[in-house]
Formats: C-alpha cells, structure tokens, sequence
C-alpha cells in the first residue's frame, strides 16, 4: 500500500490472512471473478450498458476495495473511492490503485496501435488503474450480443497521471496485465476536488 493518508489510523478491523496476499493477488482475483462471471450475464442481456456497470462496480468495491480494508486496518468509504471503469480528471484526493511496470520496456495499447513505453518515460507521472478489458471491446458502451462471446479481460485499461498534481495526461491506455503489479494508495478524501 502506498499510503498518502494525512492522517495514518487504522479505524477498520484487520484480517490476519490477508496479510500473506499481495495487492496484486487481490486485483488479479478480481479480474479472474469476472472472467467467469460474464458468459452468464449474456444470456440474461446484463453484458454491457448499465447492467454491467451496475453489477462490476459494487462487485469491484467489495471484493477489491473492501479487501483492502481488512487488509491494511482502514476505512474504505465506497464514496471516497475510485469508482471502477470510471475516468477521473485528478486522482489525488481520492483512494485508487496504481499500476507499476515489471520491466524497463512495456507494450501499449494506444488508439488501437501497439507501441513500445520505457518505464524511464513515465518520470513524475503514474499509471492509474480503471478496469480489466481487451482494447477492442467496450462493455459500458454498445457491444452486440455476438461481439460479447469475443470480450476478454486480459488487459487492463489504466489512466497516465502527474505523480505531482494527480491530473491525468493520458486516458484510455491499455497494457496486458501480465506487465503490471498493483498497490492500493489510500488517500484522504478531498471533497473539493472531487465533488459528487
């Protein structure tokens, strides 16, 4: 955890098992929840548009967000969170998760084009973490009930931000998960910048 909290205390009661799991393992099983998850929510025509935001995002904050909360001891209010799949245009203030390169050298996906990212360019800024998705197909927007058998979840969509001010640079990257570790950064909430 990366904790940016002004105030460091624990308020929120702490799962000792929890403390063997990584940040990542907690993301990662999230991401493999929803892999089983969706082929059944075709059927039932909840595979994109509102029923599936309705459905991920308070399956996100309970099995991510509130897991962090057992896991380090501290209160994780859903309204003081990132909400998933959401763009946000600063993520200072607020509780996210951010990603960090395993390697110098990573592939993009920008604008449906693979490019090659050095870590070393990402100086004062970080990669932000907003949802699991494939770069082609959109689940909180149109998709064809055909396309839906073709979504994946192997790649996760992340925001480019100033490590500085928290404002986004970039929105929309995608990068395989298979590049990425991820740490939950508590923050205390600022209701100036993020109003609701």
């Amino acid at each position: 955890m990366i904790d940016k909290r002004r105030t460091k205390e624990s308020d929120h009661e702490i799962d000792d098992a929890l403390q063997e799991i990584t940040d990542t393992t907690i993301l990662l099983n999230f991401q493999k929840a929803i892999v089983s998850l969706y082929p059944h929510l075709i059927p039932i025509h909840a595979f994109a548009y509102y029923a599936w935001d309705d459905i991920i995002m308070p399956l996100f904050y309970e099995m991510v967000y509130k897991t962090f909360a057992f896991k380090y001891g501290i209160d994780v209010k859903y309204n003081e969170t990132h909400t998933y799949i959401y763009t946000l245009s600063c993520y200072k203030g607020i509780n996210h998760i951010e990603c960090v390169p395993k390697h110098t050298s990573f592939k993009v996906l920008i604008n449906d084009e693979w490019i090659d990212m050095e870590k070393s360019s990402l100086e004062e800024k970080v990669l932000v973490f907003k949802s699991f998705g494939d770069g082609i197909y959109f689940v909180t927007g149109g998709l064809d009930v055909e396309d839906a058998y073709d979504v994946s979840f192997d790649l996760i969509e992340v925001d480019i931000v100033s490590a500085k001010t928290g404002y986004r640079s970039k929105t929309s990257v995608f990068i395989n998960k298979e590049e990425l570790e991820f740490m939950f950064v508590a923050e205390t909430y600022d209701e100036n910048i993020h109003i609701e």
